[in-house]
């Protein structure tokens, strides 16, 4: 049984192989199935390889698949069969971004799999496991299940899968920007796939190819090896991956610059892959037009694109762009102005970067690619191992041969003779193989050195790094330092370039800190000076014996007591020196050379935590700027609206004070007649004045009521601190705001005439807004109307009749307040920006480019409504607030 067993696997190997060059895998395999119908574990095998054939090509037909290997290996009580089972269920889990059910599937997998030593079933859970661990950014474990699965492959000679985990580990470092190593892992794919006629590797090994030319920017040998890969896929007819290489092809014509052919490429695979079910294309396309979009000028669109890129991809658990997606959120919010959001984002986009591409990863990557090195010297040793006691057990059989033969006649003594000095040599070859292992060992126990010191080392950069703060990272170096060698003394000096100096914020003696002080550069002198201006380390031994070879006379410490050993090293970062380190003992030939690479390493990590710090320190400090800047515009803005909201009321309220005066000084003279008529006795006559007086007070408090009424409801308007949203007769807010804007601007420009008229809808009542909010907003959009019916009088005949209304209606359950012009309008290709901070039309001096910008926050984020804008270029604009209706 176990003879045919292993035939029919050796036929459907064969027939499988052969089907990569005559047809299709999944037509060859179904064959092999159909010819096959007995329930047997045969069967399970073939369906589990069918299964991950068509995988993401028929998923109906590999979900069933998978429910008829669990039902037949249950029947068998086959246990390898449910491990395969869960294998490719684990894998349609991670196809649709069911990453916890997939996980623990691909757990529970693994372990069966191994207890039963089935190495194709293996192989595959290690590789559709690590690349979904790739996906999520979990790179070490990645690495270390493509690498088992790498190991196993080989092992069985199973190119295909070789093929397929190399070119992916070629992807992931090209992922983690090690382009280098990248490309023998690629190379081999391409290698194993085109061996075997595998078509699907082939193309798969070109598109990661693409890549990495892509990736180091060039760009036509990308293209040559993107399309290569395409027609492959056309040759197959395989719908999905013909679209994401024409996805790859798009997004090198875009770093290309080419936009038109970016999105040629880019709209019909965005068309096909925005109705499939959660994916990682969607966000990866959405990322590389949003690219597009603001590198050609349209960084409104490019906002949006990378919006909808960044949520898409957390939403899916797609983390491996993130850096990017978010970079590109920060870059085009710049470019709108945003500046408190481009700030988020590039900080967010620094985290992602560092938690993918940090000091840990490459930390992690490299410990395992050393184990991965160090299990193969394993191997070799074990090998030898193995050899040896065969030997032994040969010397042992010769020497029992030998004594045997002492007894025996004499004529056989040169036989013996013979013999022992064979013997003699295979001792002595013992002794040159046990020299050889001793020599494996050593090696082996270097590998292992190695790879603790790799662990250390990324261990103690993970902390050092993970602090922008001068004082943590020092105390953090000098912790990690002091634990490693006598650091008696130690102490970081940082250079400041504006006064020449080298200050050291903290040093330490015996662990006790001690006072700040600096050197300046000029004190050539000094080891710190010495090791800054040249770039090199000086290490010394012995002080007293050997300063004269740097200094010229030991100058007393600036603090503390003198050392005996020191090592000074220069802190560099970007190519640029930041300053120095440097460790000293009270003993003489405190430090080996061990001591001296774990410090160079540890400058190299405290080089970059400064220069991050420096780095944090400068952004905060401009973004600090802008927001003052920012600060400062909105109230030149808001006093700008107050200036001419002033104006308007001293018209106002000059009326009725006018008249107050006017029927004051008439009442006067008509007391004087009164008092007249009374002294000469005419009471008839006197009634009557007293009744002109009369109708004349009335119309005095009248018109002082008046006034009063206008300063209370400009107080009312205008009160500091009011943001509550109350109860508004919004019609009677903008006539107000209608009347003040028009004699503000009248009381600036006595020239200055135009017509204004409402157009009310009374059915629109009271709504709920922030007055003195609200009023701003119609202030500035009625205010902007009046200048550009000004700008269009100053421009045309007599015959034009400079016109403003404000009209209101209700709408569906909104409110519309519109203020139209019969101006020039606005210009189509000024019409997307007119929303935007600091953005006018208006020359130098006479706009800050904030009004809209304010008005259109009010309106969107304080009172939840839209403020649009419909134009036509010489006739005119309306600006439209809708709110919501109580």
């Amino acid at each position: 049984m176990k003879k045919q067993i292993l035939l029919l696997a050796a036929t459907a190997f064969a027939i499988l192989n052969f089907g990569y060059a005559q047809q299709k895998p999944a037509d060859s395999l179904k064959a092999l199935l159909k010819a096959h119908p007995q329930n047997d574990t045969i069967k399970v095998q073939i369906m589990f390889d069918l299964a991950r054939e068509v995988r993401r090509s028929d998923t109906t037909l590999t979900d069933s698949l998978t429910e008829q290997i669990f039902k037949t290996s249950e029947k068998l009580n086959y246990a390898t069969g449910k491990g395969l089972g869960l294998a490719i269920k684990a894998a349609r889990y991670s196809d649709v971004n069911k990453l916890s059910q997939a996980t623990e599937m691909f757990e529970q997998a693994k372990s069966i799999l191994t207890s039963s030593n089935y190495k194709p079933g293996l192989i595959y859970v290690y590789r559709i496991y690590a690349s979904q661990q790739m996906d999520e950014g979990l790179y070490p474990a990645s690495l270390e299940n493509f690498l088992k699965g790498l190991k196993l492959a080989e092992e069985t000679n199973d190119l295909r899968s070789a093929a397929d985990i190399n070119r992916t580990i070629g992807y992931f470092y090209n992922i983690v920007g090690e382009y280098e190593k990248a490309i023998p892992y690629q190379n081999d794919a391409l290698r194993q796939a085109e061996s075997i006629g595998y078509k699907n590797g082939i193309s798969g090994a070109y598109n990661a190819i693409g890549k990495t030319y892509k990736s180091k920017g060039d760009y036509p040998q990308s293209l040559d090896a993107y399309t290569k890969g395409l027609h492959i896929h056309e040759e197959l007819k395989d719908a999905t991956n013909v679209q994401v290489a024409h996805m790859n092809i798009g997004d090198v014509y875009e770093r290309m610059g080419n936009y038109q052919e970016a999105f040629a490429h880019m709209r019909p695979a965005l068309a096909y892959f925005k109705d499939k079910p959660a994916n990682t294309y969607l966000p990866w396309i959405l990322w590389v037009m949003g690219r597009a979009f603001t590198h050609m000028g349209r960084p409104d669109s490019g906002y949006i694109y990378a919006r909808n890129s960044f949520e898409g991809s957390l939403q899916v658990n797609y983390r491996t762009y993130l850096p990017e997606m978010t970079y590109l959120i920060a870059e085009a919010a710049s470019k709108l102005h945003k500046w408190d959001t481009a700030y988020k984002y590039l900080a967010l986009s620094t985290a992602y970067k560092d938690s993918i591409r940090g000091v840990e990863i490459a930390r992690k990557t490299t410990m395992l690619q050393s184990g991965y090195e160090l299990d193969k010297k394993q191997t070799q040793i074990a090998l030898l191992t193995k050899d040896k006691q065969l030997q032994m057990a040969e010397n042992k059989r010769e020497r029992s041969f030998l004594v045997a033969l002492i007894g025996g006649v004499l004529s056989l003594i040169v036989f013996a003779v013979v013999l022992f000095r064979n013997n003699r040599q295979k001792q002595k070859a013992n002794v040159l193989l046990h020299r050889q292992k001793k020599e494996i060992d050593k090696k082996a126990a270097e590998l292992a050195e190695q790879k603790q010191n790799v662990e250390l080392l990324g261990e103690i950069g993970r902390k050092i790094t993970s602090s922008l703060s001068v004082e943590t990272i020092i105390g953090t170096v000098y912790d990690n330092v002091n634990a490693l060698m006598d650091a008696s003394v130690f102490g970081i000096g940082i250079y400041h370039d504006e006064i020449k100096r080298i200050d050291f914020p903290a040093t330490y003696e015996n662990g006790v800190a001690l006072p700040a002080y600096s050197n300046s550069i000029y004190e050539e002198n000094r080891l710190a000076t010495l090791t800054f201006i040249s770039g090199k380390e000086i290490v010394i031994g012995d002080l007293q014996a050997e300063y004269k070879d740097y200094l010229q006379t030991v100058l007393v410490p600036k603090q503390g007591q003198q050392s005996v050993s020191l090592i000074y090293l220069p802190l560099r970062a970007k190519e640029k020196i930041l300053g120095v380190i440097t460790v000293q003992s009270f003993e003489k030939n405190a430090y080996s050379e061990y001591h001296l690479y774990m410090l160079r390493n540890i400058a190299i990590y405290a080089a970059i935590a400064l220069d991050n710090a420096e780095s944090y320190k400068k952004l905060n400090l401009t973004v600090d700027s802008l927001k003052k800047t920012q600060t400062q515009l909105i109230q030149s803005e808001k006093m700008a609206s107050l200036g001419e909201l002033t104006a308007g009321i001293a018209h106002e309220i000059q009326n009725p004070l006018n008249f107050v005066t006017n029927f004051s000084e008439v009442n006067s003279e008509l007391a004087q007649e009164l008092d007249d008529h009374l002294k000469a006795g005419n009471i008839d006559e006197a009634r009557s004045v007293l009744s002109f007086i009369r109708d004349n007070e009335q119309k005095v408090i009248h018109h002082g009521r008046r006034a009063d009424a206008i300063v209370k409801g400009m107080l009312q308007h205008s009160r500091a601190g009011s943001a509550q949203k109350e109860l508004t007769d919004i019609n009677a807010l903008a006539d107000e705001y209608l009347r003040l804007a028009y004699h503000g601007l009248r009381a600036r420009d006595k020239s200055f005439n135009a017509k204004f008229k409402t157009d009310f809808d009374h059915n629109v009542g009271k709504i709920n807004v922030v007055q003195t909010d609200m009023g701003r907003v119609i202030l500035n959009l009625i205010n902007n109307a009046f200048y550009a019916v000004n700008e269009k009088q100053k421009q045309v005949a007599n015959a034009y009749e400079p016109t403003v209304t404000v009209r209101s209606k209700r709408v569906n359950g909104t409110v519309e307040l519109t203020v139209i012009d019969n101006g020039n309008g606005v210009p189509e290709k000024v019409l997307g920006k007119i929303f935007q901070p600091f953005f006018t039309t208006k020359p130098t001096g006479q706009g800050t480019g904030l009004g809209l910008s304010l008005a259109y926050d009010i309106v969107t984020k304080g009172h939840g409504g839209e403020l649009t804008v419909e134009t036509k270029e010489g006739q005119g604009s309306e600006f439209i607030i809708q709110l919501p209706a109580n």
